[in-house]
């Protein structure tokens, strides 16, 4: 891993039937003007922000200490919200039904192990999602009837988080792009 790292982030991602699922519900959305679908290809359930990262190596020796402490487990995607509030909405998203406590302390010991070299400890309850709809620029919307639209879709199936994925972003004119950085293994046990 080289030394610096752009604007990056912790996340875990879907296993491709649960993204499929997810698919289905984004399809069936209609969404006003204003909205834009965020494309399948980033979407994730960021379990920790990192913005610009000096020391590479440093990270990923403090990410992998936390990851071979936790084992394999199972989550489930259902229902909607939106950030800041579902009247005053600028993101749209599809919660955690199952495994939020696991996905909460999985992303509490890594906002706890990256502190010390400087990373905002996030102070805020962690809400596992994954954002599917943004407005355009800093607008903000009504989305009460788009989330009452996801909440009524069935939940994704579930997958297994196995790894926890470091993401670099960069913004380009067409938005942004990810690529992986680097894989950390969860503790798969027997039977997992």
């Amino acid at each position: 891993m080289s030394a610096g790292i752009g604007r990056a982030f912790l996340a875990v991602v879907p296993d491709a039937r649960a993204l499929d699922a997810i698919a289905r519900a984004v399809d069936a959305l209609t969404l006003p003007d204003g909205w834009r679908i965020v494309s399948r290809a980033q979407w994730h359930v960021t379990v920790q922000f990192l913005g610009a990262v000096a020391d590479g190596p440093a990270v990923a020796g403090a990410v992998a200490s936390v990851v071979t402490r936790h084992d394999a487990f199972d989550v489930a995607l259902g229902g909607g919200g939106a950030f800041p509030s579902a009247r005053r909405a600028g993101v749209l998203w599809i919660g955690a039904r199952r495994g939020e406590d696991a996905l909460g302390a999985l992303a509490g010991d890594l906002s706890g192990a990256l502190a010390p070299l400087g990373f905002a400890r996030d102070e805020d309850r962690f809400h596992a999602h994954l954002t599917v709809a943004r407005t355009r620029g800093r607008d903000r919307r009504d989305a009460r009837p788009l989330v009452d639209a996801l909440e009524a879709v069935a939940d994704s199936p579930p997958w297994s988080v196995r790894e926890v994925v470091l993401f670099e972003s960069r913004t380009r004119p067409s938005g942004a792009e990810y690529s992986v950085v680097e894989r950390f293994p969860l503790r798969v046990g027997e039977g997992a």
